[in-house]
């Protein structure tokens, strides 16, 4: 696996739809990309996970998004992190979580997301900045692969209004 990655924080989930739309319209590959939110939380929806016609469906507050997502990207989880309570995953980074918790990283003192974040290149010291984020339910857009696909990905979603981490291992 390549150690190079972009990640970028989002409020809210209409600006990751909008920044998958900019990288579908840069030529980005989806298989590279991963959503984590954990923007499930509220007493007044139930949230659920299910399975119908070999597909997992999100249900709760923000259903309409996930299932689009889950639809989009190589992958789709639900997890219960003690930390964070609720993650709804998507994206290849879902391999690296699982695994993660059976290798050394995860015994390292690192959380389930912040697992997979070490794994895509993210350094020890940005971490916690993005643990903070999912726990104030914002999403993490991440794209990890070869350097010049980050880059590229970078600059698609770099703006006036949004700020753009690459990390290189």
């Amino acid at each position: 696996m390549t150690k190079n990655c972009c990640v970028v924080i989002y409020p809210d989930s209409h600006a990751v739809e909008q920044a998958l739309g900019e990288l579908q319209s840069v030529g980005c590959d989806l298989r590279q990309v991963s959503v984590i939110g954990s923007g499930c939380h509220g007493e007044a929806y139930p949230v659920g996970i299910y399975c119908t016609d070999e597909r997992m469906r999100f249900l709760g507050h923000q259903d309409i998004f996930w299932n689009t997502i889950w639809g989009q990207l190589a992958g789709a989880a639900f997890f219960w992190e003690p930390d964070f309570g609720p993650l709804a995953v998507a994206g290849r980074v879902i391999d690296l979580m699982v695994n993660g918790l059976e290798g050394a990283e995860f015994s390292d003192g690192f959380s389930f997301p912040g697992t997979a974040l070490f794994v895509t290149g993210v350094p020890r010291g940005s971490i916690n900045e993005y643990e903070q984020a999912i726990k104030a339910e914002k999403f993490l857009l991440l794209v990890d692969g070869e350097r010049r696909d980050v880059e590229r990905a970078c600059g698609a979603l770099h703006g006036e209004t949004q700020q753009v981490t690459v990390h290189h291992a």
